[in-house]
């Protein structure tokens, strides 16, 4: 049977109370021991952010889920996997998928037994409520900033914001330019096109990896018309 553990840290947080790594991966040995269980390892992040999917050893960790190599899932605490509600509900269907038994050491959390299958249901729920409120949320927020006059979200891809003006940045304008060529001309998928461009080392607005959506966000978006001469109108 294939046993793994999963410990994380935010290194920006203060460490929660006997919870650092080496006592996560320690509570997750000590459980599979007293279970007669062997664990073939654990994976670790420390990193600077809780709030996502996106972290080296965890996609490491899902990477093995989806391929059928691993058959239980141990953590210390469910926090420590992340914590986000939503993306709760991501992995718990993950887990469901692959048939993966879900074991959180504190909270004596089990997805084989009934009492483990009716929290996972509630956290499923909960998941479901905050999505949904998420688009109420956003825009009293966006209201409440308007009526103070505060600029509203981030600039797009390609430009930035001088005295609440759009400002273009013509290297991310020529990023976006070729993502119109090779969708529009080339007939590539969003995918295909994300690939690109990450193999050629052109970083997204934040200086990070391109993904299916964003390029779809640009491609859809009318302010990336191209222009008759083939570059992307400036607004």
């Amino acid at each position: 049977m294939s046993i793994y553990g999963y410990a994380r840290l935010n290194n920006q947080r203060p460490t929660p109370r006997n919870l650092d790594l080496s006592n996560q991966v320690r509570i997750i040995q000590e459980w599979t021991e007293e279970n007669g269980l062997e664990l073939k390892k654990t994976f670790r992040d420390k990193e600077a952010s809780s709030a996502t999917l996106e972290l080296p050893n965890l996609k490491k960790l899902l990477s093995l889920i989806e391929k059928g190599k691993v058959k239980v899932l141990v953590i210390a605490r469910l926090d420590r996997l992340t914590r986000k509600i939503r993306l709760y509900k991501k992995l718990l269907n993950l887990f469901d998928e692959h048939k993966i038994r879900f074991i959180s050491v504190a909270e004596g959390l089990d997805s084989k037994t009934k009492s483990g299958k009716k929290v996972l249901a509630t956290v499923a729920i909960l998941a479901l409520w905050d999505v949904k409120s998420i688009p109420d949320r956003t825009r009293d927020m966006i209201e409440r900033k308007r009526k103070i006059g505060e600029r509203v979200g981030h600039a797009p891809f390609g430009y930035r914001y001088q005295n609440k003006q759009l400002i273009p940045i013509e290297k991310e304008l020529a990023i976006a330019t070729l993502i119109r060529e090779k969708r529009e001309d080339e007939n590539l998928s969003y995918h295909k096109i994300a690939k690109y461009l990450n193999s050629q080392r052109l970083r997204s607005k934040r200086g990070g990896r391109w993904y299916a959506e964003t390029i779809k966000g640009i491609c859809e978006n009318i302010l990336y018309i191209r222009s008759p001469g083939g570059k992307i109108s400036k607004v």
